[in-house]
């Protein structure tokens, strides 16, 4: 008994268009990436990780934080976390997607009444390759009477 093999051959012009197209999809590297001088190729791990930074300010009541992402492969998600901690731990498992800005309550009073607990405010981002960059925490110690 025999097995039948069918070997249908490729025009060798459609092999070289093929190869064509996907060698011509290399070239310049993608924003954010690094191009190494030795050559001038960029591979995947010349791409540096995103990072982040936030800045906040305290007016009066009014909480306002700005944040921003660089390196990694735009476009990026912003995310933000807010922890009231009570006494229970500042951290918490979920974020949210947003902007790059976020503004909050916060009172603050020394009296001997009502409640102090710390307000923590933290934000990263996601980038285009879904790494998430480092995260930046701010805290302010916040009170509301009882």
């Amino acid at each position: 008994m025999s097995i039948l093999r069918v070997v249908k051959p490729f025009p060798l012009g459609a092999v070289l268009v093929s190869a064509a197209a996907l060698l011509g999809g290399c070239g310049e590297p993608l924003p954010g990436e690094e191009v190494k001088q030795e050559g001038g190729t960029v591979a995947a791990f010349d791409i540096l990780p995103p990072s982040a930074t936030m800045n906040c300010t305290k007016v009066g009541t009014n909480v306002s934080c700005s944040g921003s992402g660089a390196n990694g492969v735009q476009p990026y998600t912003y995310q933000w976390q807010v922890v009231d901690d009570f006494g229970s731990g500042p951290t918490s498992p979920y974020w949210w997607n947003g902007g790059t800005t976020y503004s909050d309550y916060c009172q603050f009073g020394l009296y001997t009444y009502g409640t102090y607990w710390t307000k923590y405010i933290r934000f990263r981002v996601v980038d285009a390759n879904t790494y998430v960059s480092n995260e930046v925490t701010k805290s302010f110690r916040c009170w509301s009477p009882n």
